[in-house]
């Protein structure tokens, strides 16, 4: 049961980590209340997740007669994936917003992976700018690496 309430400690810490980040790269209006809205269905996910796998006993028969057919591990990996998605576009949102406001003309592609320890991280932001704005890259650059703490060695500049 500690265990249990361990990962439940974790994984809700993490998500409200990932959740503050992209609340402080949105700027506001409806975007930021797109964020608070994927930000409280990660903290959901990571709260109901573990607790999903919690056997209690006597009850294993029922749940099991009513899972009959159903593949949870792919289900499972569906929310990962869905979650992951929807924290990398309001990433790559909230970047455009601020870049934009800024005065810049690009999009951002963000994707989502997990470190060695299983927590989830930006994996990498690619950047479409256009070529009136490179005079201006450097700038751009350090919006990006401040905007979600990427490395230079995970962002990739793409003129168009």
């Amino acid at each position: 049961m500690s265990e249990l309430f361990h990962t439940i400690l974790l994984r809700v810490t993490l998500a409200g980590v990932a959740s503050a980040v992209a609340l402080r790269v949105v700027e506001g209006g409806a975007l930021r209340e797109i964020v608070k809205l994927a930000a409280g269905l990660l903290m959901l996910l990571a709260l109901l997740q573990p607790l999903a796998g919690l056997r209690l006993t006597g009850w294993d028969g029922v749940r099991d007669g009513a899972l009959a057919g159903i593949d949870v591990d792919a289900i499972q990996e569906q929310n990962a994936q869905t979650t992951m998605s929807t924290v990398a576009a309001s990433i790559a949102d909230a970047l455009e917003s601020s870049a934009q406001a800024k005065g810049f003309d690009c999009s951002v592609h963000v994707t989502m992976e997990n470190d060695e320890n299983g927590i989830l991280q930006v994996g990498k932001v690619t950047v479409y700018y256009q070529s009136a704005d490179a005079a201006r890259l450097d700038e751009l650059k350090t919006l990006v690496t401040e905007g979600c703490g990427v490395d230079a060695d995970r962002q990739e500049w793409v003129a168009q």
